[in-house]
């Protein structure tokens, strides 16, 4: 069935929207760079998933691992507690301070950062292959096939995506009616659709790559210490216009659940995740580029 639907063109369409609506930035992870304290603060609450989320990946204590789009180091450090070393790559500076920052924390040492984008790596020059290459909800890349192409030459013995099953942690029907109302237009359902297992899943099948598929349930907890809190956070993580932020705080007080315990209100939501892994040894055939 290869060549009725080019899975690279069209991501790249699906994309496009998402570069457009970005166009005004100069420096495409700055907006990362702005949101990494607010992000390393959500994961440090849901470290109980971060340690099932790599439960079942092949981690050897002298294996590499080569983490692309490390983020504030939510796996990376985890991983790092359990193999020889690790390589975390990604394109926000104020990601990796975190990382740098957390790592200290807890005493890690094993963890070398580099600041770059995944497409301007260099296997080979900028790095060496690893045992293990992962990437955790950070494909985002414009050409994702050769993205994924250069995770499988980099790797030496597994590749691990983690993405979602369906639809994502906040792409239910209630968030895209907040969008509509914020935007004036409806969600994209290809945002949702684009990252989920199938889309990489057919587009490794065309590049004779024949991926396992894990799907299991998944859940997240954000806890805000007031309403105002909570509204302040998703305007920034979200880019919300301050004349929208009466829509969003109407918003937020229906979904956020005050906790008696603590006095915070608590978002919880659940999800179907996925681990699309392949062994090199055993996958077979050659990486198509193009």
């Amino acid at each position: 069935m290869a060549g009725i639907l080019n899975w690279n063109e069209l991501w790249k369409v699906m994309r496009s929207g998402h570069y457009r609506r970005r166009a005004h930035e100069e420096d495409p992870s700055s907006m990362w760079d702005k949101r990494a304290r607010e992000f390393n603060k959500f994961w440090m609450q849901n470290r109980e998933r971060a340690e099932k989320q790599i439960a079942n990946l092949e981690l050897k204590p002298e294996y590499t691992v080569m983490d692309v789009g490390a983020g504030t180091g939510r796996l990376a450090i985890p991983i790092a507690k359990r193999v020889k070393t690790v390589t975390a790559i990604d394109q926000s500076k104020g990601m990796l301070v975190c990382l740098q920052e957390n790592m200290e924390k807890e005493g890690i040492t094993n963890i070398t950062c580099v600041n770059k984008r995944w497409q301007d790596v260099e296997v080979g020059v900028d790095i060496e292959p690893h045992d293990v290459v992962m990437a955790c909800h950070s494909l985002g890349m414009f050409d994702i096939q050769e993205a994924l192409a250069k995770m499988d030459l980099a790797a030496k013995k597994y590749v691990y995506i983690l993405t979602s099953a369906g639809r994502r942690m906040g792409d239910g029907e209630e968030e895209e009616g907040l969008w509509k109302a914020i935007y004036g237009e409806q969600r994209h359902r290809t945002r949702a659709w684009g990252s989920d297992y199938m889309f990489f899943c057919n587009l490794l099948h065309d590049m004779k790559i024949y991926a396992n598929v894990d799907i299991r349930d998944a859940e997240s907890e954000q806890r805000y210490d007031s309403l105002d809190d909570a509204v302040t956070k998703w305007k920034e993580m979200r880019d919300i216009p301050a004349e929208k932020e009466g829509i969003l705080r109407e918003y937020l007080s229906k979904i956020l659940i005050e906790d008696d315990g603590t006095g915070t209100l608590c978002l919880k939501r659940k999800s179907k995740s996925a681990t699309i892994w392949w062994q090199k040894a055993e996958r077979g055939g050659d990486v198509a580029n193009t």
